[in-house]
Parts: structure tokens; C-alpha cells; sequence
């Protein structure tokens, strides 16, 4: 649900509505209509608490509230007997403690923004209407990707500050590590943090390696642009700093009249090229050693000859 919309439902909210009643104390003057609006665009989970606070007011819906989505979920929260709807059920469950980690996997593939929700069904084992209604209801994301403020302020309550400091991964929780890593690398780096197995193709040695140098400079420039390049304790700088003197002293050793230049060989491309050494090395240890065993083998027919 986009922005206008939300504010036009927020518009038909009650001023003492649960939702602009936080951190009010008793007695305090309504919000006003700003306030109303600013609480509601910035809470991904204001569909259901639209829909609750007339549920628990026991109140239908307004005639101005055309989704269909939203009037089956105010049926279903409204049933006290009956049957439930099975896939709002199946909904709620994701919603619970209980369901916390398939709910945490299933936000961080929503903020990912290179998977479908078929894709996002069959990996996590839901029906597509149930992750639909989901997001609609307790994950308002997709539909307001290109609102990036919104978004940042999501994935980076803090901003993005918090991952430069030492040890950062450790004081993250892992809904955030999960909501970050969807982001920014994608839904194949948040299946892989959850230890859910895809078809999908591992990058290769190669790509690895080059996307390791690029991650270290990268994270070094954030730490030197943000006043961290004459701090104290800075292991960011401290790798990109070692990652420099790789460069410089592999190229130095290949060509020493470069050796105060900048090389043309990436960190990556040196650790392949010493791979590849050691496995020439560990070739002709093998063909060496298949010589001797030959030698051997002839000298001990010559002897048995000589008898």
C-alpha cells in the first residue's frame, strides 16, 4: 500500500486511536493531523493496526475502505466462531513468537528486490496469497520500495554508521543482520545466512576473491570518509592499508622498476597466480618422485637379470 493511501485510511481514524496513543499519558491533548500522518506513512505494520482498532471497537469498516483484502481481514479478526479464514490463519501464525524465524526470513526476502513472490513461496513453503497479505498487513514494503527514505529507515534505523564500528555483526540482531543483508547483496545472501539450501550456482573462486578485495576498499573509504582515517583503533583502515602493501608488493616483486607504483594485479588475481604456483610446485614433486619410483623399479629387475 503506498503512501497517499495509507494517508487517506489514517485520515478515518478516531483521534484517540491505539495507534497515535504511544507514549501519551493520560490526559495529554490528541495528536494533531501532522503528527497523525507522520505516525502512520512510517509504520510498516499500519494496515493491521488500522483494521484492529475497529475490530476492538467492535465497528465495521467505513464505506471509504474499498480494498477487499482489508475487509477480509476485518472479518477474520471480527470471528469469534466459525470457520477462519485458512489463509489469514496461516498468516497470523507467521506473525506469532512462535514464527519468528520463518518471519524474519520472509521480511528480508521482501526487502531483497531481486526475487518474486513465487520464488519467495517455494523457498520458504507459503502459498503466495499468504505472503501477499503478510506484507500488506504486518511488512508494507514493496509497494513502497521507491520511497527510500522510508526503506533506509527500515534496514538502517541508526543509518548506515552502525556497520562501520568495530565487531558491528556482534551487536546486531539477526532480523537486522538478515534485513540488511536482503538490501544490499540480495535474497541469495539472506537464504544463505538462514541455512536454506537453493539451486542457485555458488560464484566461483574468482568472483569471490574479487568481490573480498572490492568489500575491504570499499569498507576502508566509508570508515576514512566518515573521520575514522587517524583513529586510534580503526581495523577497517588497518585492512585496507594491508590490502594496499599486497598490491604494491606483488607487483614489485613481478616488475621491481614499478615498485612506487600502483600495480595492475588485484589482491584476487595474486592469490590465483600463488595457487597456481603451488600447484605447478606440487605437480613436479609427483613427476619427480614417479622417476624414482621408476629408477627403482629398474634397478631391481636388473638385479634379479644379474642372478
Amino acid at each position: 500500500m503506498n503512501k497517499q493511501r495509507i494517508e487517506e485510511l489514517a485520515r478515518l481514524l478516531p483521534a484517540d486511536a491505539t495507534l497515535f496513543a504511544a507514549g501519551r499519558k493520560p490526559g495529554d491533548a490528541a495528536p494533531r493531523l501532522a503528527e497523525q500522518l507522520a505516525i502512520a506513512t512510517n509504520d510498516p505494520v499500519f494496515c493491521h493496526r488500522f483494521i484492529m482498532e475497529f475490530v476492538l471497537r467492535k465497528e465495521p469498516l467505513p464505506p471509504a475502505v474499498w480494498e477487499v483484502c482489508l475487509r477480509r481481514a476485518h472479518y477474520h479478526f471480527s470471528c469469534t466462531a466459525g470457520h477462519p479464514d485458512p489463509v489469514l490463519l496461516e498468516v497470523e501464525q507467521l506473525a506469532l513468537p512462535s514464527g519468528h524465524f520463518k518471519r524474519q526470513v520472509l521480511q528480508a526476502l521482501l526487502v531483497s528486490s531481486d526475487c518474486s513472490y513465487t520464488q519467495i513461496a517455494r523457498w520458504l513453503d507459503l502459498g503466495e496469497p499468504v505472503i501477499r497479505l503478510f506484507e500488506l498487513l504486518y511488512f508494507n514494503i514493496r509497494n513502497r520500495y521507491a520511497e527510500t527514505a522510508y526503506v533506509a529507515g527500515l534496514i538502517f534505523p541508526e543509518g548506515r554508521m552502525q556497520l562501520l564500528k568495530t565487531d558491528a555483526a556482534d551487536s546486531l540482531p539477526f532480523e537486522a543482520r538478515l534485513l540488511m543483508a536482503g538490501y544490499l547483496y540480495g535474497a541469495p545472501e539472506v537464504l544463505w545466512l538462514a541455512g536454506i539450501n537453493t539451486d542457485q550456482t555458488p560464484p566461483s573462486v574468482t568472483q569471490s576473491l574479487k568481490e573480498f578485495e572490492e568489500t575491504l576498499l570499499q569498507n576502508a573509504v566509508k570508515l576514512a570518509r566518515s573521520g575514522a582515517l587517524n583513529a586510534s583503533s580503526a581495523p577497517g583502515i588497518a585492512h585496507g592499508k594491508s590490502l594496499l602493501a599486497a598490491k604494491r608488493n606483488g607487483d614489485a616483486s613481478n616488475n621491481p622498476a614499478r615498485e612506487n607504483h600502483m600495480p595492475d594485479i588485484s589482491l584476487g588475481d595474486a592469490i590465483m597466480l600463488s595457487m597456481r604456483r603451488k600447484t605447478t610446485e606440487e605437480v613436479e614433486q609427483e613427476q619427480a618422485a614417479a622417476m624414482a619410483r621408476m629408477e627403482e623399479h629398474e634397478k631391481y629387475f636388473k638385479s634379479l637379470a644379474g642372478k
